[in-house]
């Protein structure tokens, strides 16, 4: 299935669009990204009126449809946190990849040293895309899940 698809920013207007989003998220996408809502809830901070000055987000966007998410979080620091999805209609194409690229080129372009992210060890789809885009397993955090590392 091939998609236009447009990366952009989220937008004051987005609320609805990114519920529906995670409404639509799989049963390995809830289990492994989105495990009690947390990252639902860290979406949703972004439309509460007070100013996110530690995260950028952006969504990928097929007409009203949110395709996919991705986000850096403690951006006041030298290495940030990242994070993604890609809604189940949409993997397999490319978009994972893509949006990795938006949130990476950011850190660069911002004078960052590197990108961090956690993922559990029977994530496979994601280890790939992960290891595809050059970040190294570097160990594993304390509450089991595998550490990954981009250096720029």
């Amino acid at each position: 299935m091939e998609h236009q698809l447009e990366i952009r920013r989220f937008r004051p207007g987005d609320r609805e669009r990114v519920d529906r989003f995670f409404d639509s998220l799989g049963f390995e996408a809830r289990m492994f990204f989105n495990r009690g809502d947390g990252n639902r809830r860290g979406a949703l901070r972004f439309f509460d009126g007070a100013p996110e000055e530690n995260a950028v987000r952006w969504m990928a966007c097929d007409g009203d449809v949110m395709a996919g998410y991705v986000f850096l979080w403690d951006t006041d620091r030298s290495v940030v946190w990242f994070g993604i999805a890609v809604a189940d209609a949409y993997q397999h194409a490319g978009l994972g990849r893509r949006l990795a690229e938006t949130a990476v080129s950011y850190a660069r372009e911002n004078g960052k040293g590197g990108v961090l992210l956690t993922t559990h060890p029977a994530n496979f789809k994601a280890q790939a895309l992960y290891e595809s885009c050059s970040f190294e397993r570097i160990g594993t955090a304390p509450d089991g899940e595998w550490l990954y590392l981009l250096r720029f």
